[in-house]
Order: C-alpha cells, then structure tokens, then sequence
C-alpha cells in the first residue's frame, strides 16, 4: 500500500518540467551547447552588476546584524525601500501595503491566494508565463483565458478579456511587459484594460517583474498603477530581472487600495504572509542601499544592450526559410514562429524544439510551455556572437527539415 497524496500537489510547472524532464541535452554532443531556455542576463554574456549590489550584501554579511529572523511581510526598513523606490508624489505607496516575498513567483501565489476562493476564477494572458496555470492549480482556482495577439504587438485581444469574465472571475491578471512576448503595451492600450475591469469591477493582478524594460520609445513602461484611481490592483516585482540577480529571490506584492476596496485582503495578506518564505534577512537588509546606489546608467546599459541583441536576433532570424521572428520591443524574450505544415516531419513546437536540441545542440522552450502553440521562444539577454551563432545552427537545422 502507498499514501496517496494530496491532488492539488500534483501539477507541473511547464518550464520547469521540460527544463528538468523533458528536455534532455546530450553531454557528448559535438557542439556546444547554446541555451536560449531561462531568462538569465549573466556577467559571461555582458550583464554584469553594479559593484554597488555586491558591496551591500558583503557589508551586512560583515555587520553580523542580520542573521536573524525578520517580520513575515518584512522589515519595515525593506518595504519602506521598496515603498520609496516606486512610489511617486502622485502615487504615493504606504509600507504597510508592501509585502516581501520569496521572488516574484512567491509575490503571484500571494496575489492569487488572498483574491480567490477555491472555484474562482482568474483571467490570464495567452501566451502567458507558466507559472499562473500550477499557481491556480494548487489553490484548486480556475482560469479562463484572453489572447495575445502576434500581429498587433502582442496586444490583448479585448473582446476575448470581455466574453471571458464570469460571475466568480476574482482577477485580471496582465503581465506587462510581457514574458514570453517581449512585448509592452501603450498607454491607450492600457487604459482599455483598465476600463474593462472598472466596468467589470474586478481587480487586476499586475506582474510587473519586468518593470521599466521597454526599449521601443513608441511603448515606454507604464505601470498600471499610475493609471486609475478606481480599480483596485496588486502589483508584483522583483529584484531578479531588472537588478540582473534572478537567484537572490527577492520579490515583493505591492497593493494599490483603490476606494479602500482592499481594506480585508490587506489585512489577510499579513496573516498568509506568516506561512509563506520571505526573502533572507541579507537580502533585506541590503534593499535600501541597492535602491538607494544604483545609478539610472544601469537601466540605460541594460535597456541598450537588450535592444540591440534584439535586433541582432531578429535580424539574422528573418532571413531563415521556415521561423517567423516577431521583434521584441521589451523584457528578455523573441518568440519565434513556426508552421509545422512547412516542414516534413515536423509535428509541433514541442517537436521543432526537441529536435533542435538533439542535433543542434540549441536549448529553446516551444510555445506549449506558454499556454499557446507553434511558437518558440529564444532569450535575448545574451551577446550578439550567441544569437548569430544560434542562427546559422537553426537555419541549418530548417534546411534539413523544410519540404
């Protein structure tokens, strides 16, 4: 006889499931091996960070102040940083209504959790980053989708949001900018969201974790926030991305309470705070002086250098017979088209990218991982000599399978 355990245990991360389990690359490959999988912008590849970063961590590790245990929604010292760094005169955020969480992933859970009941329901973006679907999952919550759209900048398709929303949707929840599109939205495009929800009156779950990385001056970063005065939303973050620190795993929720709507989920957002991980006290402790040392200069490198690996990419992608690049404008992704019908034994996306690992040596996630299909998506925080390197192995790879 064996346990049976518990079946809102038994979901699956697709990233991390084809990461881990479905794709495997062969060690003893001839080529090296080029991962276009994770968003990591690494020092190898000319994302270093500001000694500043590194400095603030050392200096608490030396102080021996901080090895402690922290408040479950963290320090006030923390969450007053973060109330700082992205609050303004006219949009002022209160520390109470900031809660550090264990990345932004641990800051999505929290979102979720504290919006819905089990049946609810949450409205999520199609492509869309995986982690919504298991997160649902395990709290036994339902989602309904509404589609982005490749051939309108990967703007949502609003009359899909609208016929979706039904009596116990809980949230809208958007992703801008966008993983895995690399896209961002425009202002109007923005306020006809927020319209919808006000008109619904339903909240929004913002993932913000790509805050501030538009390189298109035609779409600058907005946040959401900024922009009603009437629909409640929680927005997350993190350090991970735009600090270049993915694995520090500082996250935060950030509750905007319009017409003190969200009076009672702050207040349980606190009691869910003391089940959940938090980011380490070192992390914490060293907020303040990130916040406060990092010079403007770093976005404007980062910004520059994730635009001009996209062109780059798109570049050199567009002249392969078989993929149809769709230009990233925003965060760290390219998705990549594909028609299975070109190709003579090509089934799927999944298929295109198993094989391309298996004789390329080219780690890509397909599009099934992102709720959609017959797209691949290819990180693009990695140097240029990657990305034309990746191009002459996927175009060899699509000459040997176009019909």
């Amino acid at each position: 006889m064996k346990h049976t355990p518990a079946e809102r245990t038994n979901v699956l991360n697709p990233i991390r499931h084809v990461l881990e389990r479905e794709m495997k690359p062969n060690p003893k490959h001839e080529k090296s091996m080029i991962n276009l999988g994770l968003g990591e912008p690494k020092k190898e590849h000319g994302y270093g960070i500001p000694q500043c970063i590194n400095d603030a961590i050392i200096e608490q590790v030396n102080s021996g102040t901080c090895n402690g245990y922290t408040q479950a929604s963290g320090t006030v010292e923390a969450r007053t940083a973060v109330a700082t760094k992205f609050g303004t005169t006219e949009n002022p955020i209160d520390p109470n209504n900031v809660f550090l969480t264990f990345g932004t992933s641990g800051a999505l859970y929290n979102a979720i959790a504290v919006l819905c009941e089990r049946g609810d329901e949450v409205l999520v973006p199609r492509p869309g980053f995986p982690l919504y679907q298991p997160i649902c999952e395990n709290l036994g919550v339902t989602w309904s989708h509404y589609d982005l759209v490749p051939e309108n900048n990967w703007e949502a398709d609003l009359e899909t949001m609208k016929a979706n929303i039904k009596p116990n949707t809980k949230a809208i929840l958007v992703n801008n900018p966008s993983n895995p599109c690399g896209s961002c939205f425009t202002k109007d495009h923005m306020m006809a969201i927020l319209q919808i929800a006000d008109d619904a009156r339903i909240p929004m779950i913002c993932d913000e974790v790509y805050y501030g990385l538009s390189y298109d001056e035609t779409r600058p970063f907005i946040s959401f926030s900024s922009l009603s005065k009437t629909v409640p939303m929680i927005c997350t973050g993190s350090l991970s991305k735009i600090y270049c620190i993915p694995g520090w795993r500082c996250g935060w929720t950030i509750v905007y309470n319009n017409s003190n709507y969200f009076d009672k989920v702050i207040d349980n957002l606190g009691k869910h705070s003391m089940i959940l991980l938090h980011p380490t006290s070192l992390v914490q402790a060293s907020l303040p002086k990130i916040f406060a040392e990092v010079q403007e200069e770093h976005f404007v490198n980062l910004k520059l250098r994730l635009k001009t690996a996209s062109e780059v990419g798109f570049e050199r992608l567009s002249k392969i017979k078989g993929v149809r690049p769709i230009k990233s404008s925003a965060a760290m992704y390219m998705m990549v088209g594909i028609n299975p019908d070109d190709f003579k034994d090509i089934e799927d996306d999944v298929d295109f990218c198993k094989k391309l690992l298996a004789e390329e040596n080219c780690f890509t996630f397909p599009s099934t991982c992102f709720l959609s299909k017959n797209f691949f998506r290819v990180i693009i925080c990695t140097s240029p000599e990657v990305l034309n390197e990746f191009g002459d192995r996927l175009e060899a790879f699509c000459n040997a399978h176009l019909k």
